[in-house]
């Protein structure tokens, strides 16, 4: 005789296991991270401290262990804010079909992602040689999809023209150092980020004749209506 299937046994009773932190526990790490990126900035990572932190954020060094391991693994998460919010917004720019407008974006974009958070990047530069090696790996090769997507958007530059004749990887290094070193100078209350990345723009393009999509649909004096 062929016995029926197995009864379902009884679910039980209670909160489903949470498998990810929750929506406030990343938010707790990002003021963490917010607080933290202050004090290194301020004191330098050797120098800087989780009762440092802690202190800023009100609270005592033990509370901070349930959202950082170590001081270590906040510099790491520290660094991947840096380059990953840099990368998200390259990768949509990549799309963009015209070579100059492409290029134009990324190197816009690199100004004012510094613009936007200097202190981020005082950290991310000035705090290289404190990164532990755990963590160097997984940030070289988000790194180099940076430089990636610049290599190949000054290549495609280079191809048609809207830039002098290049290597690639020369021409997104030296974007790279041009656009990377404004941390280093910014001061919000004197500089312009957009007139900044203009000067850059001016240097990029200069010879070409090529010119933005939104200028060069601009009327010229001539072709002003009187």
């Amino acid at each position: 005789m062929a016995l029926g299937p197995e009864p379902a046994r009884p679910r039980r009773r209670g909160r489903p296991r949470q498998e990810q932190p929750s929506a406030a526990y990343y938010a707790k790490q990002a003021e963490i991270i917010d607080v933290a990126i202050g004090v290194f900035k301020q004191r330098g990572f050797e120098q800087g401290s989780l009762d440092d932190v802690a202190a800023a954020l009100g609270t005592g060094r033990a509370s901070l262990y349930h959202y950082v391991p170590s001081k270590a693994h906040l510099l790491y998460l520290i660094f991947d804010r840096a380059i990953s919010t840099t990368l998200a917004t390259m990768e949509q720019l990549a799309a963009t079909s015209d070579p100059g407008e492409r290029l134009r974006a990324l190197v816009r974009h690199q100004v004012h992602t510094i613009a936007a958070n200097p202190a981020l990047f005082i950290v991310f530069f000035g705090d290289r040689p404190a990164l532990d090696q755990r963590y160097e790996a997984e940030i070289r090769t988000k790194e180099r999809r940076l430089l990636r997507y610049l290599i190949d958007a000054v290549k495609a530059a280079s191809a048609v023209g809207v830039i002098p004749k290049t290597d690639p990887r020369q021409g997104a290094q030296a974007i790279l150092g041009m656009t990377s070193w404004f941390h280093k100078w910014y001061d919000p209350e004197r500089d312009d980020p957009d007139e900044f990345a203009d000067v850059c723009e001016r240097f990029i393009f200069a010879g070409s004749g090529w010119l933005p999509a939104e200028q060069a649909t601009e009327p010229t004096p001539t072709d002003r209506p009187a």
